[in-house]
């Protein structure tokens, strides 16, 4: 019986025949894969990944344009009746008025009890005052309604306590005599520390509250300012350029390094306008700097103040 032939089969030897093939595979697969990525990005919507139709809507929903409003005179306050002890006729009316502001301008950092535990406050560094216990924390400006009240004016920088002069005079008491409910042991206040006050906010004379205006407008002055400003310096400009006949504009042309740089620098400074001792000042103080050659120290004091008068002239003349 005859017997056959042949190599015996290896599987080692079937994979290293595949290998001369791998290459063409790897071509065929990598083509694929990218015929699948170009299918893909052609299915995005690129305007629902880059925008966000909700968040805008929102966003000019809160852009409210604020009324133009003009400053008011509070009414004066009887210093030595608010801020001391309240009579007995007052006090519960000067309470509860302080409860309620307290409760809307305060308790979010300090807490509804005065605690300092408010849940806007959770953050702050260095955290909200405690009122019940006011004497775990230094205080800044002291713990009297007197002090008090100057840290509700002014507010204390680098911290998150901020200025609440927008709240009316008597209002910031009755916030200050309701925060002293919380503990019993805050310092009295002596009618000299009470008038210091008044004398320093004339809270018995009436406090005036500035004027508000949007910021679309007020954006709108400083650009109209900026542009009048501008255009009253290239008149000046212009007026000391053709100035043939006074020999003041010829002596300042001398000293000129940079006529548009001096200008900028004198509208800025118009204290320089005051006399001719501040002029001269101004005029040597970093000249270079000012577009100002260094020759003008030796200006005799006859012709500086010749380009004193003349400047000053200028400037107001054009209303700088």
């Amino acid at each position: 019986m005859a017997h056959k032939t042949g190599k015996k089969f290896n599987v080692f030897d079937y994979f290293r025949d595949l290998v001369k093939f791998y290459g063409i595979l790897y071509l065929f697969l990598l083509v694929f894969i990218i015929y699948l990525g170009t299918r893909y990005v052609h299915t995005l919507d690129y305007n629902s990944l880059y925008s966000a139709p909700s968040l805008l809507q929102a966003d000019s929903n809160m852009r409210v344009t604020q009324p133009l409003k003009r400053g008011t005179i509070s009414p004066p306050v009887d210093v030595m009746k608010f801020g001391g002890i309240l009579p007995d006729d007052i006090r519960s009316t000067v309470l509860g008025k302080g409860k309620d502001l307290y409760n809307a301008n305060c308790a979010s950092c300090h807490g509804e009890t005065g605690a300092g535990n408010g849940p806007a406050g959770a953050t702050l560094n260095p955290p909200p005052r405690n009122f019940v216990d006011p004497s775990k924390q230094i205080w800044k400006n002291g713990p009297k309604v007197s002090n008090m009240y100057v840290t509700l004016q002014d507010g204390i920088p680098n911290t998150g306590m901020g200025s609440f002069a927008n709240i009316p005079p008597e209002d910031r008491f009755s916030i200050i005599q309701y925060t002293q409910t919380f503990d019993p042991t805050y310092p009295k206040d002596s009618p000299e520390d009470l008038g210091k006050l008044d004398e320093q906010y004339s809270l018995s004379k009436g406090v005036k509250s500035p004027n508000q205006i949007p910021l679309d407008l007020a954006m709108d002055l400083v650009v109209l300012n900026y542009d009048t400003l501008r255009n009253d310096i290239n008149t000046i400009s212009w007026k000391i350029e053709n100035d043939k006949s006074d020999t003041a504009a010829a002596i300042l042309k001398e000293i000129i390094s940079n006529k548009t740089k001096l200008l900028n620098a004198l509208a800025g400074y118009m204290k320089w306008a005051e006399n001719p001792e501040e002029f001269k000042k101004f005029m040597e103080t970093d000249p270079l700097d000012k577009g100002i050659k260094g020759t003008v120290y030796q200006l005799s004091p006859e012709n500086s103040n010749r380009i004193y008068q003349y400047l000053k002239n200028l400037f107001t003349t054009n209303r700088i």
